[in-house]
């Protein structure tokens, strides 16, 4: 039987990989001009914003991962740090707003998704030799080379 639990959390990691496809072609859009990358940009973040509420309402069930902890811990830190950015982005209330800055929280939002995808397999009790080889392939596929600070 499927539970409700279960069914949010693939919605959820397949709203947090739209969001984040979205955000890798807002960044492809800056050359096109900051309107336009800035209104792409807010459109992936409000694509996530259902997924950081299923968040909040697993934690407030003790969703807890006793072996891989620090994964899930790290994952919750990262992302915490990714919607803190991200709200100051948005609502463009950082005036110190740089693309070193955006460049900084697109590798912490890389991360966060990384680590969520390896709580969600851990969680779905895929092994761990698997995830390892996604983990690493995921990270071939990412194009860092297309974040260069200035």
């Amino acid at each position: 039987m499927i539970s409700v639990i279960s069914v949010l959390a693939d919605l959820s990691l397949t709203l947090q990989v739209i969001a984040f496809v979205m955000l890798l072609y807002a960044i492809n859009l800056r050359k096109e001009g900051l309107k336009e990358h800035g209104r792409a940009s807010s459109l992936a973040v409000y694509v996530m914003v259902p997924t950081i509420l299923y968040m909040f309402y697993s934690i407030s069930l003790g969703f807890r991962l006793p072996e891989y902890g620090i994964i899930l811990g790290m994952h919750r830190l990262l992302g915490s740090i990714v919607l803190i950015f991200i709200i100051l982005f948005v609502t463009n209330r950082w005036r110190f707003k740089k693309k070193f800055h955006m460049d900084i929280v697109t590798v912490c939002w890389t991360l966060t998704l990384m680590m969520g995808i390896a709580v969600y397999l851990i969680s779905h009790a895929i092994s761990c030799y698997l995830m390892i080889s996604l983990f690493f392939f995921a990270i071939c596929l990412f194009p860092y080379h297309t974040l260069k600070c200035s």
